[in-house]
């Protein structure tokens, strides 16, 4: 099952930094673990950013034999009620 999810992308050009927030489509079975994430608040701060005063999760995903993590928008409560949302719905048998 796929879920949308909002991710915190940053763009190093040198002398400025571009934030900007992208979505991306993550089967809900590779996740791994979700975990509310402080540090990009405190970089974002230094940033002067307005997304500063939001909360932000790290999400852990299986990648085959890796673990890819990313930086998500929401808190990790808040990813995980998403996740159960679109879980509770009709599924397939074996699913």
């Amino acid at each position: 099952m796929l879920v949308e999810i909002k991710t915190l992308r940053i763009e190093n050009e040198g002398y400025k930094r571009n934030i900007s927030l992208n979505r991306i489509y993550v089967n809900a079975s590779n996740i791994i673990s979700i975990t509310d994430y402080d540090g990009a608040t405190s970089f974002l701060l230094r940033e002067q950013s307005n997304l500063s005063s939001e909360s932000f999760s790290l999400i852990k995903l299986s990648e085959g034999g890796a673990v890819q993590e990313i930086i998500a928008f929401g808190s990790a409560e808040q990813i995980f009620n998403k996740l159960n949302k679109v879980s509770n719905g009709k599924r397939l048998l074996n699913d």
